[in-house]
């Protein structure tokens, strides 16, 4: 299926309005807001646009020894900005915490301006933290523009193992 305003495919019918619905409905295309804007490797962050796909900036950090380590099952379509929206989780987060443990800063545009958090220290103790309030609120209080995540270096070596059982059958 094709949406006719802005020629693209729509795989899943996800942007199709219900005939009988009222509201205005919004959607937003963020495909190109999909640059790293900066790396520091010193302090283990990078900056991205959220519009970033998983999959690519994942892709990137490799080329430089580097990985988020965040990996939903929709990594190869899902947005870092999309993942800040749904609070998401992934398969490694035992290991590197979920999207709110890796999330040092992030700017969101609302109908009244922008918000972000300027204090970067390590915890502070000023009441409510926005990011909580950005966190999985799904783009009802506005759009996450930019983030700053916490990266790590790619392991030296990566080891996979199996167990192969004869049946499942005790």
């Amino acid at each position: 299926m094709m949406c006719a305003s802005c020629h693209l495919e729509v795989v899943s019918g996800a942007l199709e309005c219900p005939s009988e619905e009222k509201r205005v409905i919004v959607s937003l295309d963020m495909t190109e807001m999909d640059r790293i804007l900066w790396m520091d490797v010193e302090n283990l962050t990078v900056h991205v646009e959220a519009g970033i796909i998983g999959q690519d900036l994942e892709r990137k950090l490799a080329e430089k020894g580097f990985t988020a380590g965040h990996e939903p099952d929709s990594l190869e379509f899902s947005s870092v900005g999309g993942w800040i929206a749904t609070r998401s989780s992934g398969m490694k987060k035992n290991v590197y915490g979920n999207i709110e443990d890796m999330v040092v800063r992030m700017k969101m545009v609302t109908p009244r301006g922008t918000l972000e958090k300027n204090f970067l220290g390590p915890r502070n103790s000023i009441g409510p933290d926005i990011h909580h309030f950005m966190l999985g609120s799904e783009g009802l209080l506005g759009v996450v523009t930019e983030v700053t995540l916490k990266i790590i270096p790619l392991p030296e070596v990566r080891r996979y193992g199996s167990l192969v059982f004869p049946s499942f059958e005790p």
